[in-house]
C-alpha cells in the first residue's frame, strides 16, 4: 500500500532530523563535549544506535508495515546457483548472466565514479581532512551497507507512486533534505577538509541510484559504495 510506504518513510526522515538536532545541541554543552572527547564508549554507542535505525526501521517496515517495503525494490537480487538443485538450469544460467551484466554495470559506474573524484580532488589540492584515526576497510564497507539500505528504504516508496525511473531520481530529493536538515553535515560542508568526502558521499548517493536503474542489485551497490569511498579515503590520506 502506497499509504503505509509514506507513513514509514516520513516517520524515518522525521526521527533522523530530530536525532540529529538533538545530538548536535547536546554536544555543544560542556558536558556534552565531554562525553564526547573522553567517554571511549560514545563512539561504539553512536555507531549502536546508527545501525539500529538505518536497518531496523526498513527490517520493521519489511516485518510490519503491509507492503511498505517491496523487497524486489530493494534490490535484493537472488543468485540461484546457490539455491540448490531444484532450479532449472536454465534458470540459474540466467540469473550469472544477469549478475555478469550487473558486475560490468557497477565496475563501469564505480570506476568512472572514482575517476571523477580523483580528478577533482587533484584540481582542489585538498586532503581528506580531520580525523587522525584512519578509517577501518571493515568500518567502511558497514559505513557503506548501513547508506545503501537506507537509500533503497526511501526509494520503495517512490518506486511503487512513480515507477523505476522517475522513482529513483525522485527519492533523491529526499535524501536531500536529509542531509541539509542535519547540522553535522552542514559544518562538514564548511571545513575545507571534510567538504570534499562530504560531497563525495552525496554524490555516492546519486551513484545508488543510477546503478539501481541499471541493476536494481543492492549488493553491487553496497559493494560499488565502499571501494570508491573507502579508496578516495585512503588517497585522501596520502594525498
Amino acid at each position: 500500500m502506497i499509504g503505509e510506504g509514506w507513513l514509514w518513510l516520513g516517520g524515518s526522515l522525521l526521527g533522523a532530523i530530530l536525532a540529529t538536532q538533538a545530538a548536535w545541541h547536546l554536544e555543544r554543552r560542556e558536558w556534552g563535549v565531554a562525553l564526547r572527547l573522553r567517554n571511549p564508549t560514545y563512539r561504539p554507542f553512536l555507531l549502536l544506535a546508527r545501525t539500529l535505525f538505518y536497518l531496523g526501521v526498513p527490517a520493521a517496515a519489511l516485518l510490519w508495515g503491509r507492503d511498505a517495503v517491496i523487497l524486489r525494490l530493494m534490490g535484493f537480487q537472488p543468485l540461484l546457483a546457490l539455491a540448490g538443485g531444484d532450479v532449472p538450469p536454465g534458470e540459474v544460467a540466467g540469473n550469472l548472466a544477469d549478475w555478469a551484466r550487473d558486475v560490468g554495470w557497477a565496475a563501469g559506474l564505480g570506476a568512472a565514479t572514482w575517476a571523477l573524484y580523483s580528478l577533482i580532488r587533484w584540481a582542489v589540492g585538498r586532503t581528506q581532512a580531520a580525523d587522525p584515526v584512519p578509517l577501518h576497510p571493515l568500518r567502511a564497507f558497514w559505513e557503506a551497507t548501513l547508506h545503501e539500505v537506507h537509500w533503497a528504504f526511501y526509494r520503495n516508496a517512490f518506486l511503487v507512486a512513480l515507477g523505476v525511473y522517475w522513482g529513483a531520481w525522485a527519492s533523491l530529493g529526499t535524501v536531500a533534505l536529509e542531509a541539509m536538515a542535519n547540522p553535522y553535515w552542514r559544518a562538514a560542508l564548511r571545513r575545507p577538509g571534510d567538504a570534499l568526502p562530504t560531497l563525495l558521499r552525496a554524490g555516492l548517493a546519486a551513484l545508488s541510484a543510477v546503478l539501481f536503474l541499471q541493476t536494481q542489485n543492492l549488493w553491487l551497490a553496497i559493494l560499488t559504495h565502499w571501494l570508491v569511498w573507502w579508496g578516495q579515503e585512503r588517497l585522501g590520506r596520502r594525498g
